[in-house]
């Protein structure tokens, strides 16, 4: 199709359309989305997508938009062959899926009209500026890399709280609540000049695709465990063509980290070099190995010592059965709380304070709080 063609094409669809020309309108061909899993635009902005072939092209225009858009969002599409062009409005993004007839020399648009500004990464970047910006929220305009630090640690860990509750609504929510922080540090790196997020994005895009040769090159690799050893092998790489000293496989693992954490990334690090039994019943005799001597420890400087062994021998069980050990010590925490919160509700209801009860007692109400939660 020339160019004359297409620009006569798109000022008829402007005036059927009657879009205002002043309101941002991305414009793409749908060669563009071949092989993508996104859409490739600001939502908020309205899109229209050119030079529609096939009914192959059209499905799979369906699949990304239906990622973000609504199925009752409303769509038009129009039908060019030559000179004659037809319009199908009222339609919706459902319908995309059902099967449209092709004819040779026909061209497909579809108009999609844009979503809510809150649905769009970039307008929300818009509101951050803004908070900061001299007319904005004087707290804001405050906040430092270090003055959010725990703002951030607080949010990962209301985060993860979350996944281990199972509950997608506030997991929703928590997961913008972490953005915000992050999108926040972006936002006052870049008021000093230091990096913005285009940069933040770029870096682990680049990342993302040296530390994947066999997904995004020729590089191939049999299963989970050969993938780990080539990312330890493309960061050594990484940090010999940066300059940076030489590190060790553990080095990488913070020092921050709650101590669970920290425990199961560097036996998972060492595991990865080959630094590891070949099956579990050595993990399992080592647990039982370190019980013992924490059995026979004497001083209180060798109890404290064998019990942090014990400890790591456990989290090393626990990365065995591929359970995050983090997690499943906040769960049995949580559900220390549950129970114990039963047996003061008990307490209460029998006008008594919990200390004036005795063990056995407190520990029927354990064993009843148990026996309701199966």
């Amino acid at each position: 199709m020339s160019t004359d063609v297409l620009m006569d094409e798109l000022s008829h669809i402007y005036l059927s359309l009657n879009l205002d020309p002043s309101q941002p309108l991305t414009i793409m061909p749908a060669v563009c989305l071949k092989g993508t899993h996104t859409t490739r635009h600001n939502p908020a902005h309205a899109l229209l997508i050119s030079s529609i072939n096939s009914q192959d092209e059209l499905g799979h225009i369906h699949t990304i938009l239906s990622r973000i858009y609504p199925a009752d969002h409303g769509i038009t599409l129009f039908t060019t062959t030559y000179s004659c062009m037809n319009i199908e409005p009222h339609l919706t993004i459902a319908d995309l899926a059902k099967s449209l007839e092709f004819q040779i020399g026909t061209h497909r648009y579809l108009f999609i009209p844009p979503l809510d500004r809150a649905k769009s990464f970039i307008e929300f970047q818009e509101i951050i500026a803004h908070l900061r910006a001299p007319e904005g929220c004087p707290w804001d305009r405050e906040q430092t890399h270090q003055s959010l630090r725990n703002n951030l640690l607080e949010e990962a860990y209301e985060t993860l709280e979350t996944l281990d509750r199972g509950d997608v609504t506030a997991m929703q929510e928590e997961f913008g609540d972490l953005l915000l922080q992050i999108v926040l540090h972006a936002q006052i790196a870049s008021e000093s000049g230091e990096f913005n997020m285009e940069d933040v994005i770029a870096g682990i895009y680049h990342k993302l695709i040296r530390r994947h040769p066999h997904v995004f090159g020729e590089q191939e690799v049999d299963g989970v465990k050969h993938v780990l050893q080539n990312w330890e092998k493309i960061k050594e790489k990484e940090r010999a063509e940066k300059g940076i000293p030489e590190k060790g496989i553990l080095d990488g693992v913070p020092l921050v980290l709650p101590s669970l954490t920290q425990a199961q990334e560097l036996q998972d690090r060492a595991a990865r070099v080959g630094f590891d039994w070949p099956e579990i019943q050595p993990v399992w005799d080592k647990v039982l190995e370190e019980l013992d001597e924490v059995k026979h420890a004497k001083t209180k400087d060798e109890i404290e010592k064998e019990l942090g062994d014990l400890l790591f021998a456990v989290v090393n069980l626990i990365r065995w059965h591929k359970v995050d050990s983090e997690s499943a010590l906040r769960a049995t925490n949580q559900k220390f709380r549950r129970r114990f919160k039963y047996i003061e509700k008990a307490a209460r209801s029998l006008g008594r304070e919990m200390h004036s009860m005795t063990l056995d007692e407190m520990d029927g109400y354990w064993n009843e709080a148990k026996r309701l939660e199966k």
